[in-house]
Parts: C-alpha cells; sequence; structure tokens
C-alpha cells in the first residue's frame, strides 16, 4: 500500500469509519440500477394498463449510475399473475412466466429504455404490483459477473367513466327542431385512463341524426380525473309530443362491446300548433290576377305565437303579395289572414297542394312551422279565357271592313 493509501487510511480511522467499506468505492466499478417504471413507450405520456389488456408495452429504465462501463447488460423480469408474457410457437399461442431482454453496454451515467410486452388477466384487481427483475453485467474494470436483484412496482388502474354534465343547444328545444347541438360531458373518476374511448347516443324516435354518424363520437383517451367532451347533432321529428325523454348513452373502448354509460335526458317543450280554417275561394281559374285569398288561422296549441307571420310558399304558378302579419295568436284564438294571389295562365287544372310557413318567437325562440291548403284550379272555358283577344279580333276586323267598303265607295262615286 502506497504512502497515500495509508494516509488516507489513517484519516478515516481516525474518524471512526470502516476502512473495509471505504476502501472498494474507490476503486471504479459499474453498478446498475432501476430508475423509472411505466406503462407505454413515452415517459411523458405514459398510458395506463387494465385487466384484460393484451400486449401492453412496460417500459423499465436501468441508468448506470457508477463510474465504469456496465458490459453485456442483460435483464430478466420474473412474471407473476396477473401478469404473462404471450407468444405463438408453430402457430400454438404460450404464455412465458419470465421475460428476458438484453441492453448491451452502458456507460456511465447513461440510461437504456427494456421494453418489456405484457398481458393483463381480466379477473386482475387493481392495485400496484411488485415484480422482481434481476440485472446481470460486467463491469470494464472487473471480469466478475455482477448480479442485482431489483424491485419495480407496476400499477393496474380502470377508468370510471360517469355522465357529468348534458346541454343542448339552443337550451330549448322542440318538436320539428333540427340540427341541435347536444353537448355531454364524461369524467373519469378511476384511478387509471380510459383509452380508445367511443360514445353514442342510442336515438330512437322521435330523435334521429343530423347527418351519417352525427350520433356517434370518438373521445380517445379520457385520462384520470379529466373530462371528455361529446358533441352530438340530431333532429326532431314534427309530431313528437312535448315532454321528457331518456336517451342511452353507450360506451366502447378499443374492440371491446358497447355497454351503457349513462342515460341523457332530453326536455321537449310545448310549442304553437296551427290549423287553417274557412279558405276562400276554394276554387280559382288560371289566368286570374288579383284573387283575395282568405283564411282563419287558429292556434291549436297551449303556448302563445308571438309576432306571427304567415307566408304562403307556392310553386312556379301563383305569384302576388304573399304574407300577412297577425301578431299574436294565444291558445285557442283564431285570426284572419289574406294573401293577393296571381294565377299563372299555364297552370294545369286540378288540385294543387300549397305550403304555409308560420314563422313566430316564443319564450324568446325563433321558431316556424309548415302546413298545407289544398287550392282546386280550374281553366276557363275557351270562350271566357280568349274573350278579349275575340272582342279585339272582331274590332279590327270591323274597322277593316269599314275602311274598305268605304274606299269602295269612294270609286264608284
Amino acid at each position: 500500500m502506497n504512502r497515500p493509501t495509508i494516509c488516507l487510511a489513517l484519516l478515516l480511522l481516525c474518524l471512526g469509519l470502516n476502512l473495509s467499506i471505504v476502501l472498494p468505492l474507490s476503486v471504479g466499478r459499474a453498478q446498475v440500477v432501476v430508475s423509472s417504471v411505466y406503462w407505454g413507450d413515452s415517459a411523458t405520456s405514459p398510458i395506463s394498463a387494465r385487466p384484460g389488456d393484451v400486449n401492453v408495452p412496460l417500459s423499465i429504465v436501468i441508468s448506470n449510475v457508477g463510474d465504469d462501463v456496465a458490459r453485456a447488460v442483460a435483464a430478466k423480469l420474473d412474471l407473476a399473475k396477473p401478469f404473462s408474457f404471450e407468444y405463438y410457437q408453430e402457430g400454438e399461442k404460450k404464455s412465458a412466466q419470465q421475460v428476458s431482454l438484453t441492453a448491451g453496454d452502458i456507460q456511465s451515467g447513461q440510461s437504456q429504455r427494456l421494453r418489456f410486452i405484457l398481458s393483463i388477466g381480466s379477473d386482475a384487481t387493481e392495485g400496484i404490483y411488485r415484480l422482481q427483475i434481476q440485472l446481470s453485467y460486467n463491469s470494464a474494470r472487473e471480469l466478475q459477473e455482477i448480479v442485482a436483484i431489483s424491485n419495480v412496482d407496476v400499477p393496474v388502474w380502470r377508468g370510471k367513466l360517469h355522465v357529468q354534465r348534458v346541454v343542448t343547444v339552443p337550451q330549448k328545444i322542440y318538436p320539428g327542431s333540427v340540427g341541435v347541438l347536444v353537448k355531454v360531458w364524461v369524467v373519469n373518476t378511476g384511478q387509471g385512463a380510459e383509452q380508445d374511448v367511443e360514445v353514442r347516443l342510442a336515438l330512437q324516435k322521435p330523435f334521429k341524426p343530423s347527418s351519417s354518424n352525427s350520433d356517434k363520437i370518438f373521445l380517445g383517451t379520457v385520462p384520470s380525473r379529466e373530462t371528455g367532451l361529446a358533441e352530438f347533432h340530431l333532429d326532431i321529428e314534427d309530431t313528437a309530443r312535448y315532454g321528457e325523454y331518456p336517451v342511452n348513452l353507450l360506451l366502447t373502448t378499443g374492440k371491446g362491446t358497447p355497454s351503457l354509460l349513462g342515460v341523457v335526458s332530453l326536455y321537449l317543450n310545448e310549442k304553437a300548433k296551427f290549423q287553417i280554417l274557412s279558405l276562400s275561394p276554394e276554387q280559382v281559374s288560371s289566368g286570374d290576377t288579383g284573387t283575395t285569398l282568405s283564411f282563419s288561422v287558429k292556434n291549436t296549441g297551449g303556448v302563445a305565437a308571438k309576432s306571427l307571420r304567415i307566408q304562403l310558399r307556392p310553386g312556379n304558378y301563383f305569384s302576388g303579395t304573399l304574407t300577412d302579419f297577425l301578431g299574436t295568436l294565444e291558445p285557442g284564438e283564431e285570426k284572419a289572414a289574406f294573401i293577393t294571389l296571381d294565377v299563372d295562365g299555364k297552370t294545369p287544372d286540378g288540385d294543387q297542394r300549397i305550403d304555409l310557413r308560420a314563422d313566430w318567437t316564443q319564450d324568446e325562440n325563433s321558431l316556424y312551422d309548415t302546413v298545407s291548403i289544398v287550392l282546386k284550379v280550374r281553366r276557363k272555358p275557351f270562350f271566357i279565357q280568349y274573350a278579349s283577344q275575340l272582342v279585339l279580333a272582331a274590332i279590327a276586323i270591323a274597322t277593316v271592313i269599314y275602311y274598305l267598303r268605304r274606299k269602295q265607295k269612294r270609286q264608284t262615286s
């Protein structure tokens, strides 16, 4: 032992330290330890593992905290229930209770991620499981193999999704409403994240999707203690009765079967309804102009319609002053409406169904509805339809005859 070492030993003895412990630490060697454990492939965005998951990556990061290179680092992870490693051999599915991986050489101060692909039994309970991992390696300055056994804590949690809040836009919806936005907040109160989450409104009459798949939303991952927002668009049939309608919200995760997540309650408010009475005249003729069409509008609903406007929406054969404003129409009240109608001369004979659109405000919402009337159109008799043309033609012929006779009389005189 050289002089500096002897001096150091004497100093340590004076301090009351054990020389047999300190001296080996002065010799450089590798030391590989487990530095972190997480599910997934990214430490910044780890995933959750749940009972029943198959082939989930478990990342175990090992680090060389010594001051020498660790050569030929290898790891063996001992598995216990509910974990297993599944593989196929000659087409037959098998499982193993120990998984070995190699990490090669690890420089001093460097780390290496080991990626174990594990499956979890569907009967696993939630909690943190402790597994053993054996690390073996050689220090560059020592030929003897170093074997270290460490414990790693592996969490298994389920997510627990619930319906937190439901809002419709507009806030009040009615029979006949279209493009209604239904916003549903889904909260995860479980310890683990729920992944590949898809929710669907199981719509039945009087509801239907506004467009293809507007009743289905993919939320992706809903982390623990966080919420996901699902937005659905739906239409409501005109014939729907007002009242509360429960709609099931179904949940699907991954390739699993749909399950009931919760019930979304949608309330349809009552709206004014209209009936057309006392249509006069019921028959018009092609070619008519300035015909005054009168009818009564009755509110058969249980709520008042304010700022009520009635507009005739005919096809190509009708024109004129087609709108009348009726103001407020109380439940059970009737008011007369007047329309000035021009009928195209080419309008074919027969019953013409014409839409009447009612626009009004109710509970500060702009609403509309459509009712129909049937107007009989008949062609005028030939002599009536062309009477004016015939009169003009007769006058023209009489005028020509008159001038011809007068001219002839002058020539003979």
